[in-house]
């Protein structure tokens, strides 16, 4: 890797990771101190969740063009610029009704800092080893996502959430706009396009052929269920830990110690992405997330909750970086962008529905129970959907292999 590509890698690094780190990562820690401010029910405070899913899948489309025709580095100052604006106005809410709508600017601005960049400017500049730079860009999701539950676990109870959501804007600030400006540069696209080497070029793959696209269309469903069901879950780990007697601080801490676990999912199973089909690993992370979900189903107390947790935490960790180098493969670098955009969609079902549903369950039956019965469904479909999209693409791959064969010996 050369140092532009080191730049460009560690500026995803800390985008990403202040993205996801201070509000999906942390949300479920916010859900009681919250609701017993406004008087709300957890099926109120969760449609917060399921707002910034919902704004954050509606704009992937556009972003994700914007990301390919335009100039990513002016697409991050944005996303940093909107999401401090955003969490510095629900510190000083005073109304359910502010709070969902900044919740969907927060929805907004995600995009333009997260998975969904980072997967287009590190698949710009990384040859070879896009699995393995996807790996380590992603790891600031873990990494910022361990800084920000532990911060929150004790700040919460020291300070209010107020405050805290206070101190996560100054960290995004301080941190993120400075590894914008240092580390993406401005003719990031220019360069990408000039090198045949970076993949097919964006006009062949139009969103109307994307969404032809059996291999597209089968990516994206696992996309979604992987990301919907995850972020849906996620936002409840709190709460569902309080059941079981935990604190706020120690749920602060399984949630950091989730993410450190992520972290090494991240890393080993997006390197694994350059050697192994990425849809072996796939299969294998599903896997592991259905039993993990049976655990936490079987109520076998805290101490199993918490390990299924963590166990589920390195699974979790190897989604993005080994579905964006399978969407690099079968669409082309040039194309990132655009494709993760449309197939974010996808993650609307799940990721928006999931939260309020796992919210009202909570109200209406007192347990997660049937929440993560659900979530090991959800997940099993995802098994299901993996394991076509790989008899799909062997089929698509041998018919390329024998149309490239010559017909016959040379006369």
């Amino acid at each position: 890797m050369n140092r532009r590509t080191r730049g460009v890698i560690a500026a995803a690094f800390v985008a990403q990771g202040i993205a996801i780190g201070s509000t999906l990562a942390v949300f479920s820690l916010f859900i009681r101190p919250v609701a017993e401010t406004f008087g709300a029910s957890t099926l109120e405070i969760s449609i917060g969740i399921s707002l910034i899913t919902l704004s954050l899948a509606a704009c992937g489309v556009p972003i994700g063009i914007w990301l390919d025709r335009g100039t990513p580095k002016h697409v991050m100052f944005t996303g940093c610029t909107l999401l401090t604006t955003a969490i510095i106005s629900l510190s000083v809410s005073e109304s359910l009704g502010t709070l969902a709508a900044f919740c969907v600017l927060t929805g907004i601005a995600i995009p333009m800092l997260g998975p969904l960049t980072t997967a287009a400017v590190v698949g710009k500049v990384a040859g070879s080893q896009r699995g393995r730079a996807l790996g380590i860009a992603n790891l600031g999701i873990p990494v910022f996502g361990i800084g920000f539950a532990l911060t929150a676990g004790f700040a919460i109870e020291a300070w209010g959430w107020r405050t805290t959501l206070q101190l996560f804007a100054s960290v995004i600030f301080i941190l993120g706009f400075p590894a914008i400006a240092f580390g993406i540069p401005t003719d990031l696209n220019d360069s990408s396009k000039a090198d045949p080497k970076q993949g097919i070029p964006a006009d062949q793959w139009t969103p109307k052929r994307l969404l032809a696209s059996r291999e597209f269309r089968l990516i994206a469903l696992i996309l979604g269920i992987g990301m919907g069901t995850t972020t849906g879950w996620v936002a409840h780990v709190a709460p569902y830990l309080s059941d079981l007697g935990a604190s706020i601080r120690f749920s602060g801490g399984i949630l950091g110690m989730m993410q450190g676990a992520m972290m090494i999912g991240t890393l080993v199973l997006g390197t694994m992405a350059d050697r192994r089909s990425p849809v072996q690993i796939l299969l294998g992370v599903f896997g592991v997330q259905v039993a993990c979900f049976g655990v936490l189903f079987s109520d076998f107390g805290l101490v199993a909750a918490s390990a299924a947790l963590l166990v589920a935490g390195v699974a979790t960790g190897g989604l993005l970086p080994v579905l964006s180098h399978l969407f690099a493969e079968e669409f082309g670098t040039a194309n990132v962008g655009r494709s993760m955009g449309l197939a974010n969609l996808a993650i609307l079902p799940f990721g928006f529905g999931l939260p309020m549903l796992a919210g009202w369950l909570r109200d209406t039956t007192g347990s997660y129970s049937t929440t993560t019965l659900l979530c090991m469904a959800l997940v099993l479909i995802g098994v299901f959907a993996v394991a076509a999209l790989s008899l799909v693409l062997k089929r698509v791959r041998g018919v390329t292999t024998a149309a490239s064969q010559p017909l016959g010996p040379p006369v």
